[in-house]
């Protein structure tokens, strides 16, 4: 690999996933004004209380009117309910894109890396890079993360699939971290990575919305799943990019 080739396609990378994490931003704010103007409503009344009704039109090209073919009575916990997930599956479409960034670079840089067209499937392009140039393979598992790198590639590409084919649905944590193992030729305690996965699934779904962690009435701090899996990304792209260094 050329280091600069691979630089350039690097930084482009990276400044694609600043652009898509500059909208998870703007989407956080929009969600927090969402739900400060939803407590607002329900100081107003009591719980439980019905504060919207919605009749959903559509338009019948045979007959040429407009028909109703559905009706919803909310609650401002129904409310909160539809704008929570509403806001997890923003979140998980800008994964989508992150995702589907980071395989581009991937693929370019293994056709600069083998002068061959990349092949279609993730595994065979880790394990090229994994075997190929020492330092990645040695740094995949040993990271101030304590996590195999690889493996968290294809936990994001497994979650990229169920959230375009299925609506982020998870049937089976057990099965979908198997899958996970097996594609990353991991062997050992699958019961740690099932556990390690758990964090970002809840409903048997993807769940990636930032997690409170203190009930501190003022100062709230909170640990975010999507910069967490966005950096799992970067970093195995600066393995690529280092590794182009090295030759």
């Amino acid at each position: 690999m050329r280091k600069c080739v691979i630089d350039p396609k690097f930084e482009e990378f990276r400044e694609s996933l600043a652009d898509l994490h500059h909208l998870k931003q703007v989407v956080s704010q929009a969600f927090r004004r969402e739900f400060e103007s939803l407590d607002r409503l329900n100081d107003l009344g009591s719980p439980g209380e019905i504060v919207s009704l919605d009749a959903f039109i559509f338009d019948n090209p045979f007959t040429g009117q407009s028909e109703k073919y559905a009706f919803r009575k909310s609650s401002v916990d129904d409310l909160k309910q539809l704008t929570y997930w509403h806001k997890n599956s923003q979140y998980c479409w800008l994964l989508m894109s992150a995702y589907e960034k980071f395989e581009t670079f991937l693929k370019f840089s293994y056709s600069e890396s083998t002068g061959k067209p990349p092949p279609r499937d993730l595994n065979t392009m880790l394990c090229y890079f994994s075997n190929t140039f020492d330092g990645i393979k040695i740094r995949e598992t040993k990271n101030h993360f304590k996590i195999d790198l690889r493996f968290t590639i294809h936990l994001v590409e497994k979650m990229r699939h169920s959230i375009v084919h299925d609506q982020g649905v998870l049937h089976s944590l057990e099965i979908f971290t198997g899958k996970i193992c097996k594609d990353s030729g991991i062997n050992g305690n699958k019961r740690l990575y099932e556990e390690f996965v758990s964090q970002f699934v809840f409903n048997s779904k993807v769940f990636i919305l930032e997690v409170p962690t203190n009930n501190h009435p003022i100062i709230k701090s909170y640990h975010d799943q999507y910069r967490l899996l966005v950096s799992y990304l970067i970093a195995y792209a600066s393995l690529i990019k280092d590794a182009a260094w090295s030759l």
